[in-house]
């Protein structure tokens, strides 16, 4: 054997060989291959026992999760492995007791995620609070900035710790797995992290979402077919429709839509999809389908509230009776919204969500800005002894003044209203300092929506100065202000 060109080892070299391998053990001792690409979120199927938790990794690895109704996790232990082609990791706790806060922590390597969840309340329950956005893409730091308040509403009342309702378009192209890390699962963005890792997400398709192959790979919620499906939680019952499948007459979608709104005894229906059907243009114009499908089965089997999206701002249309909410303020970029389309009662170009608090017969809504504000409210009633929409009862309207559009203006500005019913109703307009200006309205009106115009002039028909005015709208007991700004 010829032995002159055999490596001779040093004991430098054997050093340097022995660093190296304890680099490597100490590198995969502290988990660094257990990267966590998307942190712990939820999503809930309707059983009311049940929670589903998911996230992503960089690579193959195994996980630990753990539960209890405290912080020592002391109800279950358990190891998750990956599923599909995507080292995803899901685990779905069980045998849950409804109504009850849990917590779960999730380990991966030395990485370590907790979060928290309310289990669904009882099936006879009457109580309930809700979020509701929509419109997320493209702008995440906004989309933290509502994520944030978001999180302040539901760490102050625990109750609003349920589920956000989603009207969809989570990205910008939902078909690039690049765009979710960056734009909805990003550690950049702390406040979208702790709103996903506390509040089940319930998401309808969009358009961004593309063929959606990601999206139902991230949200795999119990399809019936395509991407639609429905779900109760306590007093309600909410319909999420797939407009990219399709729901015209006939159609599997449809006929399904139906079927389910009827079956449905929940005393409180809601429909969430992603393009309006009334909205105030500027960004899309509404959508004829919606119109001639959806709506006629809204107003037969008494849906409340219809949530979509699409444009990027907040507006509120009333049809029938149903309330028609576009929630596009959640962090893609705004777009104004225009006047003079039908049925519409409110607008704002504002970055908004929406709160919805059902408290037995009573549902109080708001669009609330990240700053507090509110944009918009109103309250439905149910009328109709042991019933509601689609049980006996029927939806009423309570009293609403929408803000002016446009405003500010400079020659003419049009007031939407609307009425819950035949009312007395007195609109004026006051300055600053709480004089009388104008009286638009004084007289005997019938239900529904209205609108009144303004052309900046007092009474006497003298047009006043620029600045800030107040309009007050009473009707049924009741008073309802808002703001508009002349300007020359």
């Amino acid at each position: 054997m010829n032995c002159k060109n055999e490596q001779r080892w040093t004991p430098a070299s054997l050093a340097v060989v022995c660093c190296f391998v304890l680099l490597v053990q100490l590198a995969l001792a502290s988990g660094l291959e257990a990267a966590v690409r998307k942190a712990p979120y939820l999503i809930y199927s309707g059983i009311n026992t049940e929670m589903r938790v998911l996230w992503q990794l960089t690579t193959l690895d195994a996980c630990t999760i753990e539960w209890g109704t405290e912080q020592s996790y002391s109800l279950g232990s358990t190891d998750t492995y990956e599923y599909g082609t995507m080292h995803q990791h899901t685990y779905t706790l069980t045998g849950l007791t409804p109504g009850t806060v849990y917590y779960y922590r999730v380990t991966a390597g030395a990485e370590q995620f907790a979060g928290s969840f309310r289990s669904a309340p009882l099936a006879n329950a009457n109580r309930l609070k809700f979020f509701a956005y929509g419109d997320t893409r493209s702008a995440p730091a906004d989309h933290n900035r509502v994520a944030g308040r978001v999180t302040s509403t539901y760490t102050a009342d625990q109750d609003y710790q349920t589920f956000m309702l989603s009207v969809g378009d989570l990205v910008y192209h939902g078909d690039t797995e690049t765009d979710w890390d960056a734009q909805f699962f990003s550690p950049s963005y702390p406040n979208i992290r702790t709103m996903l890792a506390h509040l089940p997400y319930q998401a309808c398709m969009g358009n961004h979402e593309q063929t959606g192959a990601l999206f139902t790979t991230y949200f795999p919620y119990p399809y019936v077919a395509g991407r639609y499906w429905s779900f109760d939680y306590g007093p309600a019952h909410f319909a999420v429709v797939d407009q990219y499948t399709p729901y015209g007459t006939g159609t599997l979608q449809l006929v399904w839509l139906a079927s389910d709104l009827a079956a449905s005894s929940k005393p409180w229906k809601f429909v969430c999809l992603h393009e309006p059907g009334w909205s105030a243009g500027g960004g899309h114009p509404n959508n004829t389908s919606v119109q001639t499908y959806i709506e006629p089965l809204c107003e037969q089997y008494g849906v409340a509230i219809l949530f979509a999206g699409h444009n990027h701002y907040y507006a509120r249309a009333v049809v029938n009776g149903v309330e028609h909410v576009t929630t596009g303020g959640g962090g893609a970029p705004l777009v104004s919204p225009l006047g003079g389309y039908p049925n519409v009662v409110d607008t704002a170009k504002v970055f908004e969500h929406c709160e919805i608090e059902i408290e037995g017969g009573v549902l109080h809504f708001r669009a609330v800005t990240p700053e507090d504000s509110v944009v918009d409210s109103f309250t439905l009633t149910l009328e109709g002894a042991g019933g509601g929409p689609g049980a006996g009862g029927e939806v009423s309207r309570g009293l609403s003044l929408g803000t002016a559009s446009p405003n500010p203006f400079e020659t003419t500005t049009t007031i939407f209203y609307s009425l819950p019913n035949l009312s007395t109703v007195d609109l004026r307009v006051y300055d600053i300092k709480g004089q009388r200006i104008a009286t638009l309205v004084d007289g005997t009106l019938a239900a529904g929506s209205h609108a009144a115009s303004w052309d900046g002039r007092d009474a006497s028909g003298r047009v006043v100065s620029a600045g800030i005015y107040f309009l007050r709208l009473e009707a049924e007991k009741s008073t309802r202000t808002a703001k508009v700004i002349l300007r020359k």
